[in-house]
């Protein structure tokens, strides 16, 4: 019984002790597209339009190396 209740607690504090909050690769990928798109046209290098073109063209393309 003992042997079961420690197994439980440590079952617990290991959950306790995950990040929910932890971000996946595609997360990630898809955050690090949206900044260079975003810089890009802050500097005025790319008008709107484009930025939204190559948003959707960067997401297609993260979606199909990730499989999705």
């Amino acid at each position: 019984m003992k042997r079961a209740l420690l197994i439980g607690l440590l079952l617990f504090a290991m959950n306790v002790q995950a990040d929910p909050g932890s971000e996946t690769i595609l997360e990630l990928k898809m955050k690090a597209a949206y900044y260079e798109i975003k810089a890009q046209l802050e500097a005025g290098e790319i008008t709107l339009k484009e930025a939204q073109r190559l948003w959707i063209k960067q997401r297609t393309k993260i979606y199909k190396e990730e499989g999705i």
